[in-house]
């Protein structure tokens, strides 16, 4: 099965039959109505009007009307189940693509572009889905409407029927006519698009920075551009679908033509009655709707697999296993030990190299070093956030590849400078639908010093945070991460300079606090208050560590060290 093509698209539609099944159930009433309004139309001409008959004249009219009414309240039952239908695929598909993403591992969905991804779930899929949530139940309610109105028309008059079938082939080759320029237009669209969705986000999140540099009008020009390539792409996809629905659409309109100047014709040779022309006539709009459908339904396939493409490339991203592990992380930590780890984020530089490091379980380490130097990827090792490609890290002796991701994780956690914050509550932030207890979280949140700033807001723990946590400071959205961290209990502790926006008085408070509890804390930090806090400080260049010991140690016999000390106390 070719790939991108409208038949692997429909395929992928076979996951969502079962939403399906409702307006497969109602689509044969409303083909029942259908059927029986022309042989009402000819009868009441031939039968009833032709005759003289004017005793039925009212019964066959109100019939009529009540048959209409029918079609018409089936009509609305079937178009509303395939919205339905849509909507909950279209639900289905994106759950499960952001349950994908957020599978995904982060040094993965680093390497991917942020708004690409919103894109396709946001967007790409409500269009997808909007086709393949109904595509098998559209293909064969319109099949089965083709042969049936066949059949009545052939019943009608084999005559006419011939000359309405001879214009099927026309609509074939217009169709395929349009269908290269429909599928490489459809893809060029998407891509457009997720290019201005990407350039929006970016420049909304950067809009500080956009505005303190007196940009504005030069972000506005990069904009503008991406979107007026959207807009072009688009509008060729536009033109291309215009052309083809009106290259269609006159194809039908000389049907009827011919179908009105044969059937005079017959008529005057006696070999048609009027009754029969005009139901025929009423019924032919019917043969060509299924035909249209189906044909317009073929592009959109094309369409969506274009599409599918894009979101199966999603699908494609490696996951991980949360559960995969054989050991659970129950035991204390005794230590931590870096053996020959290199890590590369590309072939050619090493990030970290051949690092030998040994932690004790229980103390406080401090990671100091310039920017660059490795500091934050070193300790991104340890939870898994990326694996090292050389060497193997270990906990109590055993290599945390063991150890299952989900516990690992839970018992390692990092906090970093910029902790994200979520549009609520600071309680709904710590917590995370969690089951704490009362008491854990108000020790959490005096271990944290977040009970501190609790007075200088309206509604305390129920303050809703904004967006980022926009509406708290800098060191008030810090405290909060921390007392999130340290509530769930953490085996260790990594706070990535994560006081880095807390007046000294207070950092000073939550590290003493801190070093009370029963957990190993790692610090990054440039601060020279924080790093005293340590036991021992590390000292990372351009990935080595090249000095070990305490500061007092540190700052007679590194001069790096010293020189990165003095730095902080000029600044």
């Amino acid at each position: 099965m070719k790939k991108g093509s409208a038949l692997t698209a429909l395929m992928y539609s076979k996951r969502f039959f079962r939403y399906q099944i409702l307006p497969l159930t109602v689509s044969p009433f409303f083909l029942l109505f259908s059927v029986v309004r022309p042989f009402l139309i000819r009868y009441l001409i031939d039968d009833v009007v032709g005759k003289g008959n004017f005793k039925l004249l009212g019964p066959c009219c109100i019939g009529l009307v009540v048959v209409t009414f029918l079609e018409s309240l089936f009509s609305l039952l079937v178009n509303y189940s395939y919205y339905k239908s849509a909507n909950k695929s279209i639900s289905d598909e994106q759950k499960k693509l952001f349950k994908k993403v957020m599978k995904a591992p982060i040094w993965k969905l680093e390497s991917t572009n942020t708004g690409d991804l919103m894109s396709r779930i946001l967007y790409d899929v409500p269009e997808m889905m909007g086709v393949l949530g109904i595509a098998i139940s559209v293909v064969l309610v319109n099949i089965l409407t083709l042969f049936l109105i066949g059949g009545v028309l052939l019943y009608f008059n084999w005559k006419l029927s011939i000359i309405a079938f001879s214009m099927m082939p026309f609509y074939y080759f217009a169709q395929k006519i349009f269908s290269k320029q429909l599928k490489e237009s459809a893809r060029e669209e998407r891509e457009k698009y997720s290019v201005v969705t990407e350039n929006l986000r970016e420049k909304m999140e950067g809009i500080r920075s956009i505005k303190s540099l007196n940009k504005i009008f030069f972000f506005l020009k990069l904009f503008s551009k991406d979107v007026d390539g959207w807009v072009k792409a688009k509008n060729r996809l536009n033109f291309f679908s215009t052309a083809e629905d009106q290259g269609l659409g006159f194809i039908a309109s000389l049907t009827p033509v011919l179908i009105l100047g044969f059937g005079g014709y017959l008529i005057i040779k006696g070999q048609l009655t009027l009754g029969t022309l005009i139901g025929f006539y009423s019924y032919l709009g019917w043969l060509y709707t299924p035909i249209r459908t189906l044909s317009s339904f073929y592009v959109s396939l094309q369409k969506s697999a274009q599409i599918l493409e894009r979101i199966e490339s999603i699908y494609d991203l490696p996951e991980e296993n949360e559960k995969q592990g054989s050991f659970r992380m129950d035991e204390k930590v005794e230590d931590i030990t870096y053996e020959n780890v290199s890590f590369f984020y590309d072939e050619q530089t090493p990030v970290l190299s051949g690092i030998d490091l040994r932690i004790e379980g229980n103390k406080s380490v401090a990671v100091v070093g310039p920017s660059g130097s490795g500091k934050s990827t070193l300790l991104s090792l340890l939870p898994r956030f990326y694996d090292p490609q050389i060497g193997s890290i270990r906990i109590n002796g055993k290599d945390i590849r063991d150890y299952v991701l989900s516990e690992l994780r839970k018992n390692v956690i990092v906090v970093k400078q910029n902790d994200f914050l979520f549009n609520m509550s600071i309680r709904d932030n710590i917590v995370l639908d969690d089951d704490f207890t009362e008491e854990e979280f108000e020790e959490a949140v005096k271990i944290a010093c977040v009970d501190k700033f609790m007075g200088e807001l309206e509604d305390g723990y129920e303050t809703i945070v904004g967006e980022r946590g926009s509406k708290l400071s800098d060191g008030q959205r810090q405290r909060v991460a921390i007392a999130r961290a340290i509530i769930r209990k953490p085996k260790v502790l990594i706070l990535d300079e994560a006081t880095s926006g807390v007046d000294s008085q207070t950092e000073e408070e939550i590290f003493k606090n801190l070093l009370k509890l029963d957990m190993t804390v790692i610090i990054v930090s440039h601060r020279l208050s924080t790093i005293r806090k340590a036991k021992r400080v590390l000292v990372l260049d351009r990935g080595k560590i090249i000095a070990d010991g305490t500061h007092e140690e540190l700052l007679k016999m590194c001069p790096r060290y010293r020189n990165i000390i003095e730095a902080q106390l000029v600044t």
